[in-house]
Order: C-alpha cells, then sequence, then structure tokens
C-alpha cells in the first residue's frame, strides 16, 4: 500500500497557490476591449504597414476588439504594440525577428519589412495558436482575454533566408505565401532573362555556331552547340558583355545565373579537360569560367550550377566569394533521407560546403518521367533539409 505524505501535498498546494497569486502576464485585450493601438512608422513599407494591419485584423478575430492602426507621429497616450521595421528593428540582420514585451507594451519587429511581416505570423502562430493550413482554411482561436507573458523575448534568425516551394499554391497565394514564410519568387532578386541553363542565351547557336564553331563543346573530335567551350578567351568576353548588357537592363537586380544548359555534353577539347583532370571534376573548367565572370561583376552574385557532370566540386579551386553555388539533387533516391540512401550527393554537399558558404538547394518535389507517380518524401524532408543546412546552404 502507498503511504500518504501530508509533506509533500501541502508543498504541492503551495506551488500552486503562489503560481496563481502572481502576475502571470500582459492582457492585451478582454472582454471585446482593449487599451493598446498598433503603431507603425511615419513612413512605412507596403509589407511593414500590411504587417500592423493583419495583426489589427486576426487580433479582432480573436477576440472582437478592434485595435486602431496610427503611426508614429500619430501615437496617443497609453500602451501599444509596436509593429515595424524602425526602432530597435533598424539594429536588427535583414532576415531576423524579434518579438518582446517591454514595460508593458509589445514589440513585433524584423530587419526588414518582409521580416517584420513574417514576425507578426510568428507572434499570431507560436504565441496566440493561429495556425494557416491553406488559402482559405485557417485556425482562429476564440478568447476572451489575449494574453502575453511577461517579460516576453523571442528572437529568431532563420538558417535558410530564401525558402521557395515551386507550386501555383504560393505563386498565386502571396498573401498565403508570405503567411507560411515561403519566397513565392521563383528566382528572387534574379534577372528576369537570365535564372537558370543560360549559356545557349548568352552564346546563341544561331548567331554564332556557323562561322565560331570553336565557341562550343568538343565532342569525339567534332564541335556541337550543346555546351560552351569554357577555356575559349572569345566565349568568355561574350559572356561578360551579355552578364552586363541584362544587369544593366535590370539594375535593381542582384543575381544573374551563368550556367550550363540542360544536357551533359560538355566541352571536351584538351584545353578544357586539362583543367577537369587536374580538378578531378568537369566543375573545375566551369568555376574557372565563372570565377572569371564574377571578378568583373563584384558588386552581384554570380549563380552557377553544381548540376549532373557538374555536381561534384573541384579538388583545388574555390568559387569566388560572390559566387552562388546551386546545387541539384536530382539524382538522389527519396525513399529515405538524402544522407542514407543518396551518399554521393551527400559527399558532394560537405564538399562545396567547406569550399563556400554561398549554396543554394535545388530540390525536387516530381517524379519527372513520370508525373503522376508517388513521390515519398514526407518524412525525408525535414532530415534532407537538415543536412542542408548543416552544410552551410542559405537557399532551398
Amino acid at each position: 500500500m502507498r503511504k500518504f505524505c501530508p509533506t509533500l501535498l501541502f508543498s504541492f498546494l503551495a506551488f500552486v497557490l503562489n503560481a496563481f497569486s502572481q502576475d502571470t502576464g500582459i492582457v492585451l485585450v478582454e472582454d471585446g476591449a482593449s487599451h493598446y493601438q498598433i503603431v507603425t512608422s511615419d513612413e512605412p513599407a507596403e509589407e511593414e504597414y500590411r504587417a500592423a494591419t493583419e495583426l489589427q485584423l486576426y487580433l479582432e478575430k480573436m477576440s472582437g476588439a478592434h485595435l486602431p492602426v496610427v503611426r508614429y507621429s500619430q501615437k496617443k497616450d497609453g500602451p501599444a504594440i509596436w509593429a515595424g521595421h524602425f526602432g530597435e528593428g533598424r539594429n536588427l540582420e535583414e532576415h531576423q525577428i524579434r518579438i518582446r514585451e517591454q514595460d508593458g507594451d509589445l514589440m513585433i519587429s524584423g530587419g526588414s519589412p518582409k521580416s517584420t511581416l513574417f514576425a507578426v505570423y510568428t507572434f499570431l502562430e507560436d504565441i496566440l495558436g493561429c495556425r494557416f493550413y491553406g488559402p482559405d482554411a485557417e485556425k482562429v482561436p476564440q478568447l476572451s482575454k489575449l494574453e502575453i507573458p511577461k517579460g516576453l523575448n523571442y528572437d529568431y534568425t532563420p538558417p535558410v533566408t530564401t525558402r521557395t516551394v515551386h507550386s501555383r499554391l504560393f505563386y498565386d497565394n502571396p498573401h498565403f505565401a508570405d503567411k507560411r514564410k515561403v519566397t513565392y519568387e521563383a528566382f528572387p532578386t534574379y534577372v528576369p532573362d537570365a535564372r537558370v541553363h543560360t549559356f545557349h542565351r548568352f552564346v546563341p547557336e544561331s548567331l554564332y555556331f556557323k562561322e565560331h564553331p570553336e565557341y562550343y563543346a568538343l565532342r569525339d573530335g567534332r564541335r556541337i552547340p550543346t555546351q560552351l567551350c569554357l577555356a575559349n578567351p572569345d566565349v568568355l568576353q561574350l559572356v561578360k558583355d551579355t552578364v552586363a548588357a541584362l544587369l544593366e537592363q535590370y539594375p535593381e537586380a542582384k543575381v544573374i545565373s551563368v550556367s550550363q544548359d540542360d544536357n551533359q555534353q560538355y566541352c571536351q577539347c584538351a584545353a578544357c579537360a586539362a583543367i577537369d583532370e587536374r580538378e578531378e571534376s568537369p566543375s573545375g573548367s566551369m568555376i574557372e569560367f565563372v570565377n572569371e565572370v564574377a571578378a568583373a561583376f563584384p558588386d552581384k552574385t554570380i549563380s552557377t550550377l553544381a548540376y549532373q557532370y557538374t555536381r561534384k566540386a573541384p579538388l583545388h579551386l574555390k568559387p569566388a566569394g560572390n559566387v552562388l553555388i546551386t546545387l541539384c539533387s536530382i539524382e538522389c533516391d527519396r525513399s529515405a533521407p538524402i544522407a542514407q540512401n543518396c551518399r554521393e550527393f551527400s559527399r558532394d554537399l560537405i564538399a562545396w560546403g567547406e569550399k563556400t558558404d554561398k549554396i543554394r538547394i535545388w530540390d525536387y518535389t516530381t517524379q519527372f518521367t513520370n508525373f503522376l507517380a508517388p513521390f515519398p518524401n514526407l518524412r525525408t524532408l525535414h532530415p534532407n533539409i537538415q543536412l542542408f543546412v548543416e552544410n552551410k546552404a542559405k537557399w532551398i
């Protein structure tokens, strides 16, 4: 028989009574009323202002209370929810978010207007319990009292700063994408006409192949317009000139792709082959070429592919500081995590991670040879993303 312990019971009751006797939180709304106002900067960016109005909308959905949104110069006396990229938000890193309570006020801020919007959705989800399942499917708790913990201090910087899902679900519903913190642009900040597989755009076969077959790949003793000859200095100059023209056309773009076309017929001339032999991978001639292009545009990012024949990192060469490696996992089996079932890719990822911290992962969510075939990645997405992050991937 178990013995009754009055001392233990008394201690437990004392703990519970003490907990309930203390001030446990800051009440934002109670019984449909609030003394709080939502404050933005005087000249908020579009996404910063939307962060404030989204917060207003969901607080009203949850509690029935309509909190006014006011500019900083219009703020009245009384408690406030500060929602914006201003004040301490200007000291945050671009992708960092911060949610904290200070002297009864709630501060929701991000290192950019977009990050501020993400901070509001994080607050609604993680602190208040909202859930966003789809563009027309969400869970909004109905509460008579909205309360936050006193001393709340949440600070987060995402390890993956560009999170793109190639799906019409997000392309067609950008506000839902924001709620899921997904980047809904397929190639954010890229030159629109130069996103991937760009060699044929830079040195078009129709313009150059007839008179300059030497610009193109040598295979089995003949030139074919499948890829470029990366050891040819004239090709390098043509690519530089085209890149310069595109960057002038799109001055707001930060990234341009200088990358192989979508086939495996790369150049095997003596000069290209010598580099590839030295580097023990065809990525050798690619990185040497792309580094030369990148040197001409130090204030831009030059993206290239580590894809199929260039997936293996070069032995000696390192990508330049403004080169972004887009590493593609197209060959991998999805029935188990990549670290378990695609060890060659894992080794390549680790090798690239030892050479650069500018890695973008191009992962796959479909079977290209049969789009209706099941694609069993539900249990592999999480460990795969962990593997990518551990090896310095910041774009996925």
